[in-house]
């Protein structure tokens, strides 16, 4: 059987140079993970702060200012999610490279190899889904992949590194679910279709729908006892920037 088809799809609706930037600014943190081990998300049981080093890849070869350009859109969810995490998870390493899958399109999945990916980008042109982005559980480096096209909004980037970074043991799935699926809307978190706002429901304003027995944070602290929660959705400690690496694909004259 492929092992790419068993997968579970959550998706949001609606010869080379190497450049390095802010590596005067690595904060030195020690490793979330073992050598080796899963890098991309927070292992259930993971002690804050959980640093993530992304493998970001876009599908055709572009130049290289167009990756410095999608860095900073990284950047900016890179600084949302520190405070939507309340100061515990930041991505501390993003290696970005292009012509990684010349000639796909992001439908296409579950035929192409993902396995050193944790992000493929692709342009609007060649993004047919499924939905507007996507997080696939079962694939790419460590289990979690998303595809985006290079136009993503920052509110969706959030929404789908809700479906990413947690490892979580609910009866609803492995992560955080869309909660636009079933009734009542439940507008105090950004897993709803608005992806608005930034902030994922508590136990004092979530809405209980039939597919999700209790919110978002009640669920994040069940599996991650060591994180706190105070419901600000603000960070009390200054996010340090992410390294960056870039491999870019010389053009072809």
């Amino acid at each position: 059987m492929n092992p790419l088809r068993a997968v579970l799809l959550f998706c949001a609706i609606a010869l080379a140079t190497s450049c390095d930037r802010h590596d005067d600014n690595d904060m030195g943190d020690p490793p979330s993970s073992l050598p080796g081990g899963p890098e991309s998300y927070a292992p259930k049981g993971s002690t804050p702060p959980v640093v993530l080093t992304l493998n970001v890849a876009f599908a055709e070869n572009v130049p290289l200012s167009d990756m410095e350009k999608f860095a900073d859109k990284l950047e900016a969810a890179n600084e949302s999610l520190w405070q939507v995490t309340e100061g515990q998870i930041r991505i501390g390493r993003l290696r970005i490279r292009d012509n990684a899958h010349p000639g796909s399109k992001s439908a296409d999945y579950n035929n192409l190899n993902l396995s050193g990916n944790d992000i493929v980008v692709w342009s609007p042109a060649n993004f047919n889904g499924p939905g507007i982005a996507y997080v696939l559980v079962g694939a790419g480096r460590f289990g979690r992949f998303m595809g985006v096209p290079d136009n993503i909004l920052n509110t969706t980037f959030l929404h789908e590194f809700g479906h990413m970074i947690f490892q979580l043991t609910w009866t609803a799935g492995p992560v955080l679910i869309d909660e636009y699926d079933e009734e009542p809307d439940d507008s105090a978190c950004l897993m709803e279709l608005e992806y608005f706002p930034l902030r994922w429901c508590a136990q004092d304003n979530h809405l209980t729908q039939p597919g999700q027995p209790h919110s978002c944070w009640t669920q994040i602290q069940a599996d991650y006892p060591d994180f706190t929660f105070t419901n600000t959705h603000t960070a009390a400690q200054p996010l340090a920037p992410p390294v960056l690496e870039f491999t870019d694909t010389p053009s072809i004259p």
